[in-house]
């Protein structure tokens, strides 16, 4: 028994002592690469996940050609979101134009570890009536139909106002995500424009906004540009029963994964540094940390859907 304890022992340290020089060397490593060269490696890793790493606003965005434009976006994918530690308040506006029914949504919350805000536009083949509009896979929308999206993303915390992400795109679906970032989405405050394509889009996209009980201080129309901001949302939660027990959940989850992250690439203090430290250390991690947005689940429920 000794015997076997002792090598047991001596294993483990062997273990721990090249397990420490594996990291020294990816620490050397990361640290001599450039800074610019740093930000064009992690935008190859991140592309192909549809996201992308904007080093002056030390935040991640959404591409234009992400793989996630295939998919659309049903009210279901919502009520899924706090069982994949996505905890959010989100707003789904539905609009009648141009004989066929819009879906304009923003989100703002946590994700896993990161703390963001999306806007997203989509549309179905003709006019959706209200009581199958939740039930309903909506399109994304063509590049000659793309809104210009302006997003800024704040944090009250403590009396005090944190600045987290500030974007402006066209786009079909902009997000912004801060990583290493834990926030309750009570204490988020988003303020959005939308230029839309036609002025009589955005007239009716507001007078949509009115219907939901938005009041006049809170929306702005100027031609086809909307103004407007987001705190607290007017549509009822998915799934009231079962939402708040998985979301209180789903928070504490992402509070203590959100400080391992920062325990575990504590040898870096910057968010290029830090993901190619998880890269070459624990690449599982680095792919878990830019699920973002869209679990399998919710592509299998789309292509059931759709064979129906």
């Amino acid at each position: 028994m000794y015997i076997i304890f002792s090598i047991f022992f001596v294993f483990a340290l062997l273990c721990l002592f090249f397990n420490h020089r594996r990291k020294q060397c990816i620490i050397k490593k990361i640290c001599s690469i450039p800074p610019d060269e740093k930000c064009r490696l992690l935008n190859e890793l991140t592309m192909p996940l549809g996201y992308q790493y904007l080093e002056q606003c030390d935040i991640f965005i959404s591409t234009l050609d992400a793989w996630q434009r295939n998919f659309g976006y049903t009210r279901r994918y919502d009520c899924l979101a706090p069982f994949f530690n996505m905890v959010f308040d989100c707003e789904p506006v539905y609009f009648d134009y141009d004989n066929r029914t819009w879906l304009l949504e923003v989100w703002k919350g946590q994700y896993g570890i990161n703390t963001g805000a999306e806007i997203g536009i989509y549309c179905a083949d003709g006019i959706i009536p209200p009581f199958k509009r939740k039930r309903e896979l909506f399109h994304t929308v063509s590049n000659d139909k793309l809104p210009v999206f302006t997003m800024n993303l704040k944090r009250i915390q403590n009396h005090t106002e944190e600045k987290i992400a500030e974007i402006c795109r066209p786009h079909w679906w902009l997000a912004a995500f801060r990583m290493g970032c834990f926030s309750k989405p009570d204490n988020l405050y988003a303020e959005f424009c939308i230029n839309f394509p036609e002025r009589g889009m955005a007239h009716e996209f507001a007078e949509a906004l009115f219907h939901l009980g938005y009041c006049t201080n809170s929306i702005q129309i100027c031609s086809s540009r909307v103004y407007f901001s987001f705190t607290k949302p007017k549509t009822p939660v998915c799934c009231r029963l079962l939402s708040k027990p998985v979301r209180c959940i789903a928070q504490f989850k992402n509070r203590i994964f959100c400080r391992l992250y920062l325990f575990v690439t504590r040898p870096f203090c910057h968010t290029p540094d830090r993901l190619l430290y998880l890269y070459y250390y624990l690449p599982f991690i680095f792919r878990r940390c830019l699920r973002l947005r869209r679990c399998k689940k919710c592509r299998k429920c789309r292509k059931r859907r759709t064979r129906l």
